[in-house]
């Protein structure tokens, strides 16, 4: 959180030219979007089972491409209304930019997609959301090396950043080591049970026998 007030600050006083004309609406839109997406996130951890194999289990690959199939079917009539109205035609578009869209749309809107919802099965969703905002450092590199070097605030924002992910994956990593171990002691006190059970029963047998 403080990484990203850092790097928010560091913009509006980047160029006051920049800052949108109506910042309290762009702020609740942004709030909204991130309600309807932690609501994405948790669903996705709760209804979306984890992929091992059972029957009736529905995997990652497989929601996603539905997911894709409706946003076709119900985004296309509006493609087709804007296009249709002249408001954004298709002709207006190049073949590179028709050739930019594919290409983001199968890095950003497919593999990326697919390799969050993964990991939001195995891990939680608070590590893969957390995870996304890796963003601001990378961003923060490539600004470097393409000439835009950034402001010493979003380099500050980029590393508080980084201390956050890494300090939520520090206590994640223990609770999954004590789940492992528990479930190992939870076995163990199965088979024991079992071996109890059964020496008793050969005993018993060798009793009446």
């Amino acid at each position: 959180m403080a990484g990203t007030i850092i790097v928010s600050l560091g913009d509006t006083e980047a160029d006051s030219n920049a800052i949108a004309s109506k910042p309290l609406l762009g702020d609740f839109l942004a709030l909204a979007s991130a309600g309807l997406y932690s609501v994405y996130v948790t669903l996705i951890r709760t209804k979306l089972p984890d992929d091992d194999g059972k029957s009736g289990h529905v995997s990652t690959a497989q929601f996603l491409g539905f997911l894709g199939l409706f946003n076709l079917f119900i985004f296309l009539p509006v493609a087709l209304v804007l296009n249709f109205t002249g408001l954004e035609p298709f002709s207006m578009l190049t073949w590179k930019q028709l050739g930019l869209i594919v290409v983001k749309g199968f890095l950003d809107n497919v593999l990326s997609d697919y390799l969050w919802a993964k990991a939001v099965l195995l891990t939680t969703t608070t590590v893969a959301t957390a995870g996304l905002t890796i963003q601001v450092p990378l961003a923060a590199i490539v600004d470097t090396l393409t000439g835009n070097a950034p402001r010493l605030m979003d380099y500050l924002g980029a590393a508080a950043v980084m201390i956050g992910f890494t300090g939520i994956n520090i206590p994640s990593n223990g609770s999954c080591t004590s789940k492992e171990v528990s479930v190992e002691m939870q076995d163990d006190n199965v088979c024991s049970a079992d071996h109890v059970h059964h020496s008793s029963h050969a005993q018993g047998s060798a009793n009446i026998s």
